[in-house]
């Protein structure tokens, strides 16, 4: 599985809230969700980080024994404080990863799991139809990519992996994307919507870096490259031959 993390021009500046929170050790479960484009930054107590991407929601909790977290939708990137006596733990769908001293993203998509280890050690838990855990160690550049039926593991370098949290900056990085898969990476920041209307149209692929509410450069491409149609509608852009 791989996720749409790609895109063609920089132009304007992306509109995000960015907030930093600090969340105090408490024994019941505090929970956090960005908007649409929002982009949060939470600082635990023990000096790791937790930065949520748009549309985001999570909960965290600490049991004492154990620090976890629950992401229930979205995206985030965790900078953790190793402490083998306290372990941090991620849980996303049916999967789970286990902090050993690391920097990593977590992103889900209906009963998707993406975990990408940027530095440090992980472990990555999924758990088969009879309960059975099944566990991968993931090092630096390896990314996990799970459904409830299956588990798969690739390699991605750093660049690609400093490419796929370019939204930290609020911005899309795309590398020979199909349009398709471009538009569905910015419908996930923005209220307004780009429909592509046809295949064809959306086999055209795009290189490059756009802020992620840039829909003018995005939309450049399409007709003055492609030679496509680009309407306007309300809350739509629609994209055909």
């Amino acid at each position: 599985m791989r996720w749409t993390r790609r895109a063609a021009m920089a132009a304007a500046v992306i509109v995000i809230g960015v907030a930093a929170t600090t969340y105090f050790s408490k024994p019941a479960e505090h929970r956090y969700v960005t908007a649409l484009g929002g982009h949060q930054t939470l600082a635990l107590a023990d000096g790791s980080q937790i930065e949520m991407n748009t549309n985001t929601a999570l909960r965290i909790g600490d049991a004492g024994a154990q620090r976890t977290v629950t992401l229930e939708k979205g995206e985030a990137f965790f900078q953790i404080k190793h402490d083998s006596r306290h372990p941090f733990v991620v849980v996303a769908a049916q999967h789970r990863i286990v902090d050993l001293g690391t920097k990593f993203s977590v992103r889900t998509e209906g009963d998707q799991v993406q975990a990408a280890l940027v530095e440090g050690l992980a472990r990555f838990d999924s758990f088969d139809a009879d309960g059975k855990r099944i566990s991968t160690l993931l090092k630096p550049g390896d990314v996990a990519a799970a459904t409830a039926q299956s588990l798969s593991l690739s390699k991605e370098s750093q660049p690609e992996l400093a490419n796929q949290l370019a939204w930290r900056r609020g911005i899309l990085v795309f590398d020979n994307t199909p349009l398709a898969d471009v538009a569905a990476e910015f419908n996930r920041y923005n209220r307004q919507k780009i429909i592509i209307a046809d295949q064809a149209a959306g086999r055209r692929t795009i290189n490059g870096a756009f802020q992620a509410n840039d829909f003018e450069a995005m939309t450049n491409i399409a007709r003055e490259v492609f030679g496509l149609r680009v309407i306007r509608r309300n809350d739509e852009i629609l994209i055909s031959r």
